[in-house]
Parts: C-alpha cells; structure tokens; sequence
C-alpha cells in the first residue's frame, strides 16, 4: 500500500559521526537556488521535478525559481558541498546504496520516502533522499511529496537571503521606532521609512539600486471571512491612492489561502504595472513582481506588501524578490 510520508529532518546519524567524525564543515558552495540532482532516471522524473522545483515566476518575464543540474555519480565528489543536492533513485540503484544509513530504510509498508538532512557534507546545505520501490511508485511519490520537496528547498534558499540581507546589519533605531504602529520589523541598514500616510494607517520602507518598496497597513478591527476577491481589490484600491496608481496585472497574479506566522493568511503572488510613470520627463509604461499578505492577528486586520522595479532579467529580479520575503517574513505584530 503506497504510503504518502513528510519529510523528516535528521540530525547526524551516529553513522554519519562515525563515518566523518566532528570535523571542520566548509561553508556550503555554489549559486543558492542551484539544485544539483542525482538520478539514473532523469527521463522518467525530470518533468515531475521540474514542475516541483522549476515553479515558473512572473517578473513580468517568465523565470525560474530553482535551476535544476542533473549529475552522475562520479561527478558526486565534485560537488559534495553545493548548497542543494537531491539524490532519486530506487533501493537497489548506486546512488542510493551510496546514501544508505543517512537515512531510514523503506519498511514493508513504504512504497516510497522522503528525507532531509541539513548540513551533511557543508554548512547551510540541503540534501534530500527520494526513495522508491520501482519505477511507478517513483514518478507517483514525487508527484504526492512535491509540495514538501519544494517547501524543503525554499527553506534553506530564504535563510541564505536573510543572511544577505542583513550582512550589513540592522538598523536598530528604526526598528525600534517603527514599534510604535504596533509591530515588529527588522529593517536592514541603509533602508528609509516614509511616514507620510501613517494617519491613514499605511507606512513602508524602502531602498535604491534596485527600488524595493516594503509597505504595511492595518485596520484597527480584524475583517470577517477574507475571499481572494476583496484582498487583490483592497491592494490596488492601496497603491492606487499611495503608489502613484500602480495595479495589479491579473493574468500574471495568483492568490490563495497561506498560513502566515501561524496566521490563516491570503498569499499574493504577481506583477504590479503602472502606465504612468514618468523618467526624465517621458511617461513609461513599469511593473515588476510583487507578494503580499492579508490576514488578522492581535484584533487587528494587516496587509503586507514587497514589491521591486528592476529593468533587469528575470533572474537578477528573483533574487531581489527572495529578499523581500525575507524582510516580509520578520514583521510581527505585537
């Protein structure tokens, strides 16, 4: 009986202290939304991996979240301390021998498993084991971990951009006083609060090179059953009156129920556009990503918003983007 399982993160095995004692881990290497995969069945599971990992963002452009690099075994040792590595395989396959007792093995009520181990070979890595007993059970498996596969690498992807984020520091005065709205943010070093709306119960903070907008606004009484509908309204009816008339651009737009900080939240995923602007004189046509989040905590209703202007490639704007979230992921309401 197929058995869908969750991942589990593993502390060192004592196999694994045995094998490699406590050594000095380097620091783990390479671009960090590079997923190195490990498989003798690339063409049977690379269209499944790439809808799991891929997860194709709108900047407008299309781009990739994660990059996907499919590797043999003999080039393991090349790349034992990349930031993310994925081994997929069958019991009896080599890779998978090469990983045993770093994990559980399938029980007789296994058809397939999932696992995660952090900081294995290098400090700050990922590496995830998929197990399957044959081939069909493989492709069926991804397709039900897809989801954990995904969140697992996000994880580990938005705690190295915290650190890049904040490898300046925080500004601790401003993060202070921003306190008196009644939450928590950490404000990275060189960023600006505007205060202009703040009577209408709407600030933010930005920087420059590229422009990177966070704002929050709140409303004083939490709001009864939140739809999609009336969420991706309340933000543009926002950026209309504060953002020089900057909407959202539906078809690129996705939003749906997340649970943010513990809170049952609508999750905003899309592109902003604005006809309007103006450089040097001549109006241009702008947009670029954004995410948001809607919810109520502490007897308040809160939105939160990141957005980001890069006339650059898509690749450089999901950078910026995975920033944003990271700054977005530190508000706390008090």
């Amino acid at each position: 009986m197929m058995r869908k399982t969750v991942i589990i993160i593993l502390a060192f095995l004592l196999l694994i202290l045995s094998s490699f004692g406590c050594t000095y881990k380097p620091d783990a290497v390479g671009m960090a939304r590079e997923v190195v995969i490990f498989t003798d069945h690339k063409e049977l599971v690379e269209d499944e991996l790439s809808f799991a990992l891929k997860n194709t963002i709108y900047t407008p452009q299309p781009g990739d979240e994660f990059f996907l690099r499919y590797k043999k075994i003999n080039e393991l040792e090349a790349n034992l301390i990349r930031h993310s590595l994925l081994f997929v395989g069958l019991e009896q396959d080599s890779i998978i021998n090469f990983m045993k007792g770093m994990y559980p093995e399938l029980n007789s009520h296994d058809s397939f498993s999932l696992y995660a181990i952090r900081d294995l070979w290098a400090k700050g890595q990922s590496v995830i084991v998929f197990v399957a007993r044959d081939s069909q059970y493989m492709v069926e498996g991804l397709g039900s971990v897809r989801a954990n596969l995904r969140k697992e690498f996000k994880i580990k992807l938005l705690e190295r951009m915290e650190g890049v984020t904040y490898a300046e520091g925080v500004d601790r005065k401003l993060s202070t006083e921003i306190e008196k709205y009644g939450f928590k943010l950490r404000i990275p070093d060189g960023w600006i609060l505007d205060e202009r709306y703040a009577d209408d119960n709407f600030v933010w903070v930005h920087n420059f090179y590229p422009n990177r907008l966070v704002f929050i606004y709140w409303e004083e009484t939490e709001r009864e059953n939140l739809s999609r509908e009336e969420i991706l309204a309340l933000r543009d009816s926002l950026t209309t009156k504060f953002y020089e008339g900057d909407s959202l651009y539906l078809p690129l737009t996705i939003a749906g129920p997340y649970y943010f900080r513990g809170y049952e939240a609508i999750r905003i995923d899309g592109v902003w556009q604005n006809d309007s602007l103006e450089v040097n004189g001549r109006k241009i046509t702008g947009g670029g990503p954004m995410i948001s989040f809607a919810f109520n905590a502490k007897g308040r209703f809160w939105m939160i918003d990141g957005m980001l202007f890069l006339p650059e490639t898509p690749r450089k704007k999901i950078f910026w983007l995975n920033q944003l979230e990271v700054i977005l992921a530190n508000f706390q309401p008090l």
